[in-house]
Order: structure tokens, then C-alpha cells, then sequence
């Protein structure tokens, strides 16, 4: 047999029901669908119709790694987690991103991925060995403990070489935004760790020898890595974000994950008090820091100890940012009793208000039992769901930021996407901040120009053009190409804090390399990818998952629409990081010209625009917004058609 390189070929398919476990081969989609995302995302098409609920014993649950992972490709070792999630309004498939090495580890002990569904009687934990083969041990004595305590107990027992994916009390209560915490500090959100919660699975502990992969290869992965380097490297290159900012935190060490360079500046800080925590500078960092600084003047030891207390527990700090939104106003009118709760609004801006509210979802006593079910479900029950009116979706994730009223380019993501589509709104929001800061300071910071901006919009969004703000044109064009890329990016799995190298400072141009990614792939597997079919792969699972929305309940141009806000709610300002560098939110319009979108809104004909635009750069019908047999066809998924012909879903 032809030796395999990237993928290992491997999967297991794990019954917690009867504690079985079957390999199956990982290659029966790769050549489509590659990795991560696209993968599972084809997996959960064909075992889940029709579709069931999340905490159904039937829900499976994806565990992915891409075919880079495990190698010494850079920032290509993350990893997907994928179900259907409790956390979405109503119950929606999504997937979650995390890092570390759990993946790089999974892929050392010779597989691609696992498929968990059914649910065990009792409490279990998986231990997945160097060989590939899986143990189902008694997780009692686990039971009830937080993710850091049960990391570290599974960590101990099974050596330095183990790798651990758990939950707390929050997953084992089935709190809809329990996420799932693991080794190296990483999460995935969206609610898997409820999940897991339901299928009674405290845990998964993978060890394995560290055994970087081979690559196919060798002389031309060497290069490209020469390359890539070429393109990151430097403080001066403008690659690297800053470091988390808050006082009286000092970091001890860098953590990267595995095979990347942390341009992020992922890393171990400690507090002034002596609480360690893993970090690095997103929302996640800082969601408590609005409340701290408002009691204390200060952005210091109280948010640290907030995200503390998130990630021990398991919660999602997007859910726990938008209650501190709603939650004290709710407490006011009337709804929530602070004596009963511990939630005193005196106490706002302290650590013992945020672990009391994390103990009361966590309990699901009295309003707890509310609150654990989210903050779209909550507010609706209690009657206050005005409150989260300009901030979270109908679908209950985050509607603010990087919004269209701020970036129109955003508009037709955030109008498809019914989950939160972080890496999609990066490949817009990451350029544009480094461009606010040069833009911002005069020139005395940063060094992505406007000129240079339109430069990287010409290779990487279609058009100069689109990188005028004050125009619809080239919008919804630009937007397919984002989209594309970060599904590309997504079955690799790459970091989309790293990928893609569209911006640097190392050229004269200001721009980056598009084909890195596919040359990367070709390098590590020896099968021949160009940027076009880099993109192509990406185009493919947008499809997909468009059809597994469909098959959901979307109903395309129908469902296609975005938060009122957006067309009501004049825009006045934005939290950081675009708020520090640009509050008068400055933004390029035509020909390198520069106008404010403050006090604005989209207009509903701009927004009808750019989705017509959208749909025909999508190849699909521009009066549904359904997909249509020649596309699907085009993009090789002529087998998805029937199921969707049949309930009237292509056209």
C-alpha cells in the first residue's frame, strides 16, 4: 500500500452506550473535504438525518484534527470540536476551535479524529493510548469536579506525554454554554461541554510520544517554512499582537501551541495575589473589565480572577459578557432578587459577584436553572428580552462586534451564519486594526497604510475596492472570498490568528503570500493544491454547511437578515481594540479617502445590495438565496442534492 502522508487514515467511532469503540477509515471524505471542519461537517451530514437534539444520546460528537496536524507546519495543529449545540437558538449544528497539543497528540497515536455518540450509564472517561486503541475508565471519583482539578488529576495519573479534554460541573448539569476545557488552557465553546454532560463523559485523555509526522515532501516543506518565516518574523513585522494589558499581571512564560510561533502572545501570567491563569490578549481576557473598572477604577486582578473563574467552571465567557450586560438591569426591575442570588449590585465589579453568579448557573437552583440556559432563553422568560437589544443575535451569539454597521463588508456573514463566526469576521476585523493603528497614531505606529491596505484587499478580497467602506460595490464578492478562505482554514486545521499572511510588514507592498497555505499542504501530503483549489475546498464546505443549516430550519434569503439594530441604532462607539486606536471610528472610503461611520447605520438598500451581489458571487439563486443543483454540482456535492431537492431546498 501506498504510504500515507498527513492524514494517518484512522478514526475511532466510540459507543458510550455499550463502551465500544470501531476504527474506521478517515479517507473515506478527504479527498473532498480534507480535514477539521470539512470532514466532520460531511460526517454529521450523513449520521444525524434526521437531525436529533443535542442532548439525544444520538447527537454525535466530533473530535478533528486537519491533515497538517502533528507536523511542524506552523500554526496548523488545532483542532475542531463539532455537534449539534445547545447554546444556539433554536439547537443548531456548529463547530469550536481550539489549539494546545491535544491534536498534535491525538495524531501521534494514529488517528484523525474521533466520532463519540450514545450515552453511558454511569460516569466515564476515555483514555485513548499510543496505539490508537480506547478504555472506558470509571469517572466517579471525578464527578462534580471543576476542569482544572480533573485536568490536572488525569494529567498526574497518566504522565507527561497525556493530553486532556474535560468538563466540569457546568457540562455535568448541562449548563448550554458549558464549554469544554483542556490542557494547555484551551476551550471550545458553543456548548460541547454540556455535551459532553449528557453522554455522561467527564473526559478524554490521549498520550503519545511526541512524534512529529513526516512530511512528503521534505526539501519543499523546508522551504516553505523558510518562507512563511520570512513573512512573520520581527517585532518590526507587524505580525504580533499586543500582550494582555491588565495591571498587576505580570506573564511568566510563553505557551504557543503546539508547532506555532505565538504571534498571539499566548502565554502563563500571575497575578499580583499569586493566581495563575493561561492568556492570550482576545474578549475572553477582558469580558469582566467594564464592571472592574467602574468599581475600582482599575483593569487589574478582578478581571484576571473573572476568566479564572469562566475557565475553571467551564463557562463561556460570551454568555457570562452578555448577562453582565442585562443581568444587573433585570436585578433592578425587579425579576432577580440579589439577597437570594448573592448578586447585590454593590458588589458589581468584585470577584465575589462573578463566582457568585458562575455558583448559581452552575447549582440551576432558582434562577440559576434560568440563567444556565443562556442568555437569549433567560431574558425571553423573565421578560426582559429587550435588554439584549444592539448585542446578541436572535440566535443567541454575539450581533456587536466587528458589526456591519462599522464594516458592511461583515454584513453578508453575519446575515448566513447562524452560530458566531469569529475566524469568518477576522479576515476582516485583523487588517483593519492594524491599519486603525497606523491610521490612528499618524503613521507613528503601525505600518499597514492605506495604500497597503487596498493592496492586500486587491490579492485577498477581489478588489482595491473593497476596501472602501463607503460603498456596497465589491462587498458581497469579498465576502465569498472570506468565507471561502476561512472554511480553507478550518479543514486544514490552521489558526486563524496566524493564517492567512495577508498583511506584513516584510514586503514592500504590504502584503502577505496567498498560496502559502496550499503549498504548506501539498509539501506535507505530496497531493498538488494551488490557491484556486485551496479555495475551492474552502467554497465546498461553505456549501455544505449551508445545506446543513437548510436542512435545520434556515430557509435562505428568508433568514438571511440582519439584527434591527443595525438598520435603527446609529453607531456611536466600539469597544476596544478598535475603540483605543479609533474613536471617531475613521475608515478608508473612495480612492484612499477617509470618512467616520460614527452616528451611522446600513441603510436597507445597501444591504440588499450586497447580498444580491453575495448570492450571484455564490453561484446561488439571488431571490431564495438557495443554493442551486449547478453550483452544488460544480463544487462535486451532487450527492447532497437529492435530500435537498426533496424538502424544496435548492433550486
Amino acid at each position: 500500500m501506498k504510504e500515507l502522508f498527513g492524514w494517518t487514515g484512522k478514526m475511532l467511532r466510540i459507543n458510550l452506550g455499550n463502551h465500544s469503540a470501531a476504527e474506521l477509515s478517515s479517507m473515506t471524505y478527504a479527498s473532498r473535504f480534507i480535514g477539521g471542519r470539512g470532514l466532520a461537517s460531511r460526517m454529521y451530514w450523513d449520521e444525524l438525518n434526521p437531525p436529533v437534539s443535542a442532548f439525544d444520546p444520538g447527537n454525535h460528537l466530533y473530535f478533528m484534527t486537519g491533515p497538517l496536524c502533528g507536523t511542524q507546519a506552523p500554526a496548523a495543529s488545532r483542532w475542531i470540536v463539532l455537534g449539534k449545540s445547545p447554546m444556539a437558538v433554536p439547537e443548531q449544528y456548529a463547530s469550536a476551535n481550539l489549539g494546545g497539543s491535544f491534536g498534535a497528540v491525538l495524531k501521534w497515536a494514529g488517528l484523525d479524529g474521533l466520532d463519540i455518540y450514545g450515552a453511558s450509564l454511569k460516569p466515564v472517561f476515555l483514555v485513548i493510548e499510543q496505539d490508537g486503541t480506547c478504555r472506558f475508565e470509571d469517572a466517579g471519583r471525578l464527578w462534580g469536579k471543576d476542569c482544572f482539578d480533573t485536568i490536572a488529576a488525569l494529567e498526574k495519573q497518566y504522565g507527561d506525554t497525556a493530553r486532556v479534554a474535560a468538563i466540569s460541573r457546568a457540562g455535568e448539569m448541562k449548563v448550554r454554554f458549558a464549554n469544554i476545557i483542556g490542557s494547555d488552557g484551551v476551550s471550545a465553546t458553543k456548548g460541547f461541554g454540556a455535551v459532553m454532560g449528557s453522554k455522561n463523559l467527564k473526559a478524554i485523555v490521549v498520550r503519545a510520544e511526541k512524534a512529529p509526522l513526516r512530511a512528503a515532501r521534505p526539501e519543499a516543506f523546508k522551504q516553505v517554512r523558510k518562507d512563511i518565516t520570512a513573512l512573520w518574523s520581527g517585532e518590526g513585522s507587524g505580525r504580533f499582537w499586543n500582550e494582555l494589558n491588565l495591571e498587576d499581571i505580570e506573564k511568566k512564560k510563553d505557551i504557543p501551541c503546539y508547532a506555532c510561533p505565538g504571534i498571539c502572545r499566548r502565554g502563563l501570567y500571575e497575578s499580583k495575589g499569586g493566581e495563575h491563569g493561561i492568556r492570550k490578549p482576545c474578549v475572553s481576557a477582558y469580558f469582566y473589565y467594564k464592571e472592574e473598572m467602574a468599581k475600582t477604577g482599575r483593569m487589574a486582578e478582578t478581571t484576571f480572577h473573572a476568566t479564572q473563574v469562566a475557565n475553571r467552571h467551564g463557562l463561556c465567557v460570551l454568555d457570562l459578557r452578555f448577562m453582565l450586560s442585562w443581568l444587573p438591569e433585570a436585578i433592578r426591575l425587579g425579576r432577580v432578587d440579589p439577597k437570594a442570588t448573592g448578586l447585590e449590585l454593590d458588589l458589581l465589579g468584585t470577584p465575589e459577584w462573578i463566582e457568585n453568579l458562575a455558583a448559581l448557573i452552575i447549582s440551576r437552583k432558582g434562577v440559576g436553572d434560568l440563567l444556565a440556559e443562556g442568555s437569549r432563553r433567560a431574558t425571553k422568560e423573565l421578560g426582559v428580552e429587550k435588554l439584549l437589544d444592539g448585542l446578541v443575535t436572535k440566535t443567541g451569539f454575539d450581533a456587536d462586534y466587528y458589526n456591519p454597521r462599522l464594516f458592511i463588508l461583515n454584513a453578508p456573514i453575519y446575515a448566513t451564519e447562524p452560530v458566531y463566526p469569529i475566524t469568518q469576521l477576522h479576515r476582516v476585523s485583523f487588517p483593519m486594526v492594524k491599519w486603525m493603528v497606523w491610521m490612528g497614531t499618524e503613521g507613528m505606529m503601525g505600518f499597514l497604510t492605506t495604500e497597503k491596505l487596498r493592496n492586500m484587499a486587491k490579492i485577498f478580497w477581489g478588489n482595491e475596492r473593497a476596501a472602501e467602506f463607503d460603498s456596497p460595490d465589491y462587498k458581497g464578492a469579498a465576502a465569498v472570498l472570506m468565507q471561502n478562505r476561512a472554511y480553507a482554514i478550518e479543514n486544514m486545521v490552521f489558526c486563524d490568528w496566524f493564517w492567512p499572511i495577508d498583511f506584513t510588514a516584510n514586503t514592500e507592498t504590504g502584503v502577505g503570500d496567498p498560496e502559502l497555505e496550499a503549498r504548506l499542504f501539498s509539501a506535507v501530503t505530496g497531493l498538488d493544491m494551488d490557491e484556486r483549489a485551496f479555495l475551492r475546498s474552502g467554497e465546498r464546505c461553505a456549501n455544505l454547511c449551508r445545506a446543513l443549516y437548510l436542512r435545520e430550519g434556515r430557509r435562505g434569503r428568508a433568514d438571511d437578515v440582519l439584527e434591527e439594530f443595525n438598520f435603527t441604532s446609529p453607531l456611536h462607539e466600539q469597544d476596544p481594540p478598535v475603540g483605543l486606536f479609533n474613536a471617531d471610528l475613521v475608515l478608508p472610503g473612495e480612492n484612499g479617502g477617509l470618512f467616520s461611520r460614527k452616528g451611522e447605520t446600513v441603510s436597507r438598500e445597501t444591504f440588499k445590495k450586497v447580498m444580491d451581489d453575495y448570492y450571484a458571487a455564490r453561484g446561488w439563486d439571488v431571490e431564495t438565496g438557495l443554493p442551486t443543483r449547478k453550483k452544488l454540482i460544480d463544487l462535486d456535492l451532487e450527492d447532497i442534492v437529492p435530500a435537498l431537492a426533496t424538502s424544496g431546498l435548492i433550486k
